[in-house]
């Protein structure tokens, strides 16, 4: 039998392997992502009531694995854990997140060296508690030294008969699906009704295809999931708005392809990120509904940005839209770090800095942490000495995220790019001794690394060897950008001048 109809993938599905030690890049396999899913599926998300925000662990001093490119856990102090457990978003973050979504989240943090191994493995057990990974809830006893308990072996019976009994309701279905000349047919019905006919299947069946789907989600079997649900929501439909079950399939599917790491192709984690944002956009829901499936979608978003090497460009651009940067105001200040982040990870960006940094200046008081203090000092406070003390603060705090920690060397050099155009804008000649010290760099080492500047076309300036200082070329100024500067809030002034217009017409008319 093939992939769909195959009796051995009940056993798979509730079998995981091992947790595997997350790496360089996060990869989620069967083992590191547990848990049942809410909006995942299509569920109305309970913002808090789901999920484990308070559930987080106490600091402590040291886990047992060292954090990736930063000092194993044993050689930090213990005032240095409880400061970058000040800075650890990871309970601000799990209520928007789906539980699958927050497994390898807490295998990074365990890494970190923040809080103790069992600290974090007691959190674990309590979100597993309601999964149906039980074979790896059982791993997490072991690991911890205690005995599963017996329990878990009559639920792993009790799930393995649920996923038969469900497999065997839609075997017909699953047989269609494994049979590549009835898959292309489906395109072609105009109705779920027509394509019932033509293979005598009863229309029910197509909507338990989205609950069994769900289910090998469940026990973690995503790539098996993310396939029924493609196939699923390719299947004709009643009418244009989408039905629940339709918005069902696409939040799970949006979950699966970033657990598996689909970045690419035209059902990748970015694009049913944007079809997803396209259905809020225009859903007939409550509007507090909707701000909450958009805060869960932009925590999402999240993982298509940092876990993949070249990052779709339309992410960030969602990421730092107007709407998006508003509704982070609103409901998740929090992520104002990676707004930060990307606009100094991506050089393409620069042209949305200083906008983006007065809507980080301006929310400062509901949150602050190293990376955005770090912007603020450089281009609201254009306090350099202040800016280079928060970049040493970035590397810490960095190396703790579980979305950074694989970003610093990058960070750390487009970020010293940063302060060296943002002196060179407000000097002439800069002294290589006095620059290297605001780079936090030697003398040679800041040297060397303006030459690799300026040979790479990066800066346009000289090298004054004798008075060892570096000296700017006048640029001409840029008519384009003048223009853009002058007019771009044109709009918003002429909507306040007929605003204004109007209240003084009503005033006349009011005498």
């Amino acid at each position: 039998q093939g992939q769909f109809c195959s009796e051995a993938g009940l056993v798979r599905a509730s079998t995981p392997p091992p947790p595997l030690a997350l790496r360089r890049r996060p990869v989620p396999a069967l083992a590191s992502s547990v848990g049942r899913t809410a909006v995942a599926m299509g569920k109305k998300p309970a913002a808090k009531k789901d999920a484990p925000a308070e559930e987080a662990p106490a600091a402590a001093g040291g886990a047992d694995a060292p954090a990736q490119g930063g000092d194993a856990p044993g050689q930090r102090s213990p005032e240095q854990l409880k400061e970058l457990a000040k800075y650890d978003l990871t309970s601000k973050m799990t209520p928007f997140l789906d539980r699958h979504l927050i497994f390898p989240i807490l295998n990074q943090v365990q890494e970190s060296g923040i809080y103790k191994t069992e600290d974090v493995t007691r959190v674990e057990l309590q979100l597993l508690a309601e999964t149906w990974m039980i074979d790896y809830a059982c791993d997490r006893y072991e690991g911890i030294g205690e005995e599963p308990p017996a329990s878990l072996t009559d639920r792993r019976e009790d799930i393995l008969e649920k996923l038969a009994s469900c497999r065997n309701h839609v075997m017909r279905l699953l047989e269609i699906l494994e049979d590549d000349e009835k898959v292309k047919r489906i395109s072609t019905f105009k109705s779920i009704g027509e394509l019932c006919d033509a293979f005598d299947i009863e229309p029910e069946m197509v909507d338990e295809l989205v609950t069994y789907a769900k289910m090998q989600f469940d026990c973690g079997n995503y790539e098996l999931s993310s396939q029924l649900l493609k196939h699923y929501r390719n299947m004709p439909q009643a009418s244009e708005t989408m039905t629940p079950k339709q918005i069902t399939a696409l939040w799970g599917s949006a979950a699966s392809a970033l657990l598996l790491k689909e970045f690419q192709g035209d059902d990748s984690a970015s694009e049913l990120i944007f079809k997803l944002d396209e259905y809020l956009e225009n859903a007939k829901a409550p509007k507090s509904e909707v701000l909450l499936h958009r805060t869960w979608l932009l925590h999402w978003t999240l993982f298509a940005i940092f876990w993949h090497d070249k990052p779709d460009p339309k992410l960030m651009d969602f990421l730092l839209n107007e709407k998006s940067l508003s509704i982070i105001s609103l409901s998740c200040p929090h992520l104002f770090r990676y707004v930060g982040a990307v606009l100094i990870l991506q050089k393409r960006l620069k042209h949305l800095v200083k906008d983006t940094v007065w809507i980080i200046h301006h929310e400062a008081a509901t949150y602050s942490d190293p990376v955005t203090r770090f912007l603020l000092a450089l281009y609201t406070e254009m306090d350099y000495d202040d800016a280079q003390h928060e970049l040493q603060r970035c590397e810490q705090v960095c190396l703790s995220d579980c979305f950074l920690r694989d970003h610093w060397n990058e960070f750390q050099e487009n970020a010293r790019l940063h302060i060296f155009e943002s002196y060179c804008r407000i000097h002439q000649c800069i002294n290589i001794q006095m620059i290297s010290s605001k780079l936090n760099m030697e003398a040679e080492e800041a040297e060397l690394w303006i030459v690799k500047l300026i040979q790479n076309a990066k800066l346009d300036a000289r090298i004054d060897s004798e008075k060892s200082r570096v000296v700017m070329t006048k640029a001409p100024p840029n008519v384009y950008q003048q223009v853009i500067e002058k007019t771009k809030n044109l709009a918003f002034r002429s909507t306040m001048l007929v605003s204004n217009m109007d209240k003084e017409k009503a005033e006349k008319a009011s005498r």
